[in-house]
């Protein structure tokens, strides 16, 4: 199994691993918008947004992550790096690909390249399972907003440097953090 950085020949790929993994959470009546991505869509994303796959050795993508930049075109809720499309294949699942990808993110990306002093996340509220998850992974949610119709979107961030968290200059952070310390 690698773990590589996905680029423009990946988008096949890609496409059709976001939609087979998020048609669960479309039954349980959550819409995320990488459930019906376009493949223009997908093209764009891994032009401007790094992405992440691990791929086993006949090419197949098993799982992903992609990491929104605060200075990107398309950034997260906060000034921090926000993790996306986080998807594992069907036929992988339940057995720790989706963690080992965001925790290998964090590690070999967002803590050593970006040097990030945390990173944030997001999801259904309504999701039966993914928000304890991400706690199980380090993260603690911080904020619920109501963004679309179907469902309430819970923020999670996880903290690897609190000091230097302190000094990101995003007021609503700021005042979310002074809530949950």
């Amino acid at each position: 199994m690698e773990f590589e950085r996905l680029a423009l020949k990946d988008s096949e790929n890609l496409e059709e691993l976001v939609h087979q993994a998020y048609k669960a959470d479309e039954e349980l009546g959550i819409h995320f918008k990488a459930s019906v991505i376009s493949t223009d869509k997908i093209k764009e994303h891994l032009e401007y947004i790094p992405t992440y796959g691990y791929k086993n050795t006949r090419g197949e993508l098993i799982s992903t992550v992609s990491v929104r930049l605060p200075w990107s075109n398309d950034p997260g809720p906060f000034a921090l790096p926000h993790l996306g499309w986080v998807a594992a294949n069907p036929r992988y699942q339940r057995q720790g690909y989706g963690k080992k990808i965001i925790n290998d993110v964090i590690e070999n990306y967002v803590k050593m390249t970006l040097n990030s002093p945390a990173v944030t996340l997001g999801t259904a509220i309504e999701h039966p399972w993914l928000q304890q998850t991400y706690i199980s992974l380090g993260f603690i949610p911080i904020e619920e907003v109501k963004k679309v119709a179907d469902h309430k979107t819970v923020y999670l961030i996880k903290i690897f440097n609190k000091s230097a968290l302190n000094q990101v200059s995003d007021k609503h952070l700021q005042l979310i953090l002074k809530k949950i310390n």
